[in-house]
């Protein structure tokens, strides 16, 4: 946890979790003398219990169609752990798992406006913002596709091609107005 400052004095546990429209922080507040239980999605409270005997046990939240599960499990005597489960995976194993299954870039519209866009290697969707892409153009090229959208005014596109490279595999590019984009 960063910024002590930041948070409420029962904030126990800060996650940050990165989804198809951004990092999203998530923030939990557990008073350890009432039970109290506070989950904070970006700021803003999702889920309240105010007085609980039971002091360990799940608090489950979606974010969108995502499930997230905080485990406060005993740690010794007036001591507790605490966990971020997403989608059934610790963090870190999702985090793992969104490296090795989407690419993902981020580009700046001329007016400023930060645009994430998100490659799903399994399904080949496209997300802008969290927003599937549905009016792309797909065409094949040599080694591979490349796959046109707009985002504002400027001309986007993917490139999926084979390295010729057994161990790096099919390699995925973005193009912004025919300049590459080096990808997070």
């Amino acid at each position: 946890m960063t910024e002590k400052t930041k948070y409420n004095e029962d904030t126990v546990a800060v996650w940050k979790l990165p989804l198809a429209d951004g990092i999203h922080e998530i923030e939990f507040e557990h008073g350890t003398a009432t039970g109290k239980r506070v989950i904070r999605l970006d700021g803003k409270i999702v889920r309240r219990k105010d007085w609980m005997f039971r002091l360990v046990g799940d608090e489950v939240f979606d974010i969108d169609k995502i499930q997230c599960t905080i485990k406060v499990e005993p740690d010794g005597l007036f001591m507790y752990t605490y966990d971020l489960l997403v989608d059934g995976k610790s963090l870190e194993d999702f985090c793992e798992y969104i490296s090795k299954n989407r690419s993902t870039w981020l580009i700046t519209t001329d007016n400023g406006v930060e645009n994430r866009i998100i490659l799903d290697k399994a399904t080949m969707d496209i997300f802008v913002n969290g927003t599937q892409v549905t009016d792309a153009m797909s065409e094949f090229i040599e080694n591979g596709t490349e796959t046109h959208f707009a985002v504002g005014e400027m001309l986007v596109t993917i490139r999926t091609e084979h390295s010729c490279d057994k161990k790096i595999g099919v390699v995925h590019s973005l193009f912004v107005n025919g300049v590459i984009v080096s990808e997070l």
